[in-house]
């Protein structure tokens, strides 16, 4: 199954091993979502949810997905840290001039 980036946020912030509590909880924010756009983005990311995902194999997919997006905001988190604390601009502008 393929997943873009905000459908894998978004299951990173809502699901849990359970394949059936987290198709269910999906279905409840898809309920209380106000806007249209957003609303057709959970129902499409649910119905691929609940029927491109076996039982069997979602404990596993789910951990992987843990794994990934941990890793996607540590790596986030230290490039935010490093630009920080990093003078390359003015280092640049004084090269310029």
């Amino acid at each position: 199954m393929k997943l873009n980036m905000k459908e894998k946020k978004i299951l990173y912030a809502y699901a849990c091993p359970s394949h059936h509590n987290t198709v269910t909880r999906l279905k409840w924010l898809t309920a209380l979502t106000v806007d249209p756009e957003a609303k057709g983005q959970m129902l499409h990311l649910t119905r691929k949810i609940e029927a491109e995902t076996d039982e069997s194999w979602y404990d596993s997919f789910y951990h992987c997905l843990r794994m990934e997006m941990d890793e996607y905001y540590r790596i986030k988190h230290r490039l935010r840290v490093l630009k920080a604390n990093t003078d390359y601009e003015e280092e640049l502008y004084e090269e310029a001039v």
